[in-house]
């Protein structure tokens, strides 16, 4: 056990670890209020083999389809998976790595793959014989149930939208906008990133969050605040359907994130949400449900920063109030949360050890009842 990890916290995780198992119950009855059949419990899914295997960032679930559909990376490589079975995505010759990052209800993948002959974004569908590349892009952030695939090219530092394989549109910044990364888009149309951003007088620049609404086709809107005569970035991750945007506020100068969100018509400031007291306050949200307005995300491991706290924690946030931590599957193994749906699950990755002492391997995984699983 870390020093600072309080023993009652410890007990906690145990028992809930003690829920593991690979199986997953039906989605159908999650969500279902009192006479619901879920079962809270942490699901290690089924890993890939591969040069890439016990790799930090090899695994996680990175979104969720319906009927048991889950996707992201195993072993370094685009994976899905179908309840706890995992499966590969093709790759075309040349690739060697990526990761499939969302899914649309209706099976849609897309992603980013690399290897020696470069990067591409691509899409995908399960049972397809191979990925389907995407013109331009060398990255493919999300996609929604329309189908519009959200993404952009980070060498050219532009951002796009594509409808199947054709490039439907450029997204436009305003003068002083360069860097541009495209993180969501939601069901209605409205895309979510950031970029890096210098008014042209002062000689510093910084990170802003921008949105472009759907139904419009203008430059990208700033996310308040924008600080660029500060140590302050701003790092929007994603946007729900009421257009509800979570993300986080770092410090370069401290090494330190915090929660934050944002809310339509977005003419205030970004709000910081109290991070879990153990971590000192310090994380980022990940994901947000598409409709119910919980997020996840992780509490990070403040390196260097004295006493010695815990390690990375998942963590989920009903809407309001205070965040909670999710269980790992061992007490001295980190976890991080990157998905949440509306029937009260949670993906991500999590260690069954400690992977400092060698002990420890990451497994992709996925917290049912999720919210009934946060504790502080």
């Amino acid at each position: 056990m870390r020093p600072g990890r309080s023993s009652a916290m410890a007990a906690t995780a145990l028992a809930l670890g003690a829920l593991l198992t690979t199986a997953l119950p039906a989605t159908a009855a999650e969500g279902a209020g009192p006479a619901s059949r879920c079962a809270p419990a942490v699901h290690a899914l089924d890993r890939l083999p591969g040069a890439g295997a016990g790799a930090w960032g090899s695994e996680s679930v990175n979104d969720f389809g319906t009927g048991g559909l889950s996707v992201g990376r195993s072993a370094g490589l685009p994976a899905y998976w179908t309840g706890s079975a995992v499966h590969r995505v093709p790759l075309p010759s040349g690739y060697d790595s990526g990761s499939v990052a969302a899914v649309n209800h209706h099976g849609l993948m897309v992603g980013s793959i690399q290897g020696p002959v470069g990067v591409a974004a691509f899409s995908y569908r399960a049972g397809a014989s191979a990925v389907r590349i995407l013109p331009g892009g060398t990255y493919a952030a999300d996609v929604n149930d329309l189908g519009t695939v959200a993404g952009g090219n980070d060498s050219s530092d532009t951002a796009y939208l594509w409808t199947g394989a054709t490039l439907t549109r450029t997204l436009a910044v305003t003068p002083g906008h360069t860097r541009v990364r495209v993180r969501g888009i939601n069901s209605r149309g409205t895309v979510l990133g950031y970029s890096w951003y210098s008014d042209g007088v002062s000689e510093v620049s910084g990170s802003v969050g921008l949105v472009w609404p759907g139904g419009t086709t203008g430059p990208g809107r700033d996310l308040r605040p924008v600080e660029i005569n500060t140590d302050t970035d701003w790092y929007p991750s994603a946007i729900d359907n009421h257009g509800r945007v979570v993300g986080e506020r770092t410090s370069s100068h401290q090494d330190l994130a915090a929660e934050t969100y944002w809310d339509a018509p977005y003419t205030k400031d970004g709000v910081q949400i109290p991070g879990l007291p153990a971590h000192e306050g310090k994380g980022w949200l990940n994901d947000i449900s598409p409709s119910s307005g919980v997020a996840v995300g992780t509490a990070m491991f403040p390196y260097g920063i004295p006493p010695i706290t815990p390690i990375d924690q998942a963590q989920i946030w009903p809407g309001s109030g205070p965040l909670r931590a999710l269980p790992g599957l061992a007490p001295d193994g980190p976890a991080g949360a990157e998905a949440v749906n509306d029937q009260a699950r949670a993906g991500g990755w999590a260690y069954d050890g400690d992977p400092y002492d060698g002990a420890g391997a990451p497994h992709p995984v996925i917290w049912t009842c999720a919210l009934g699983q946060g504790y502080r």
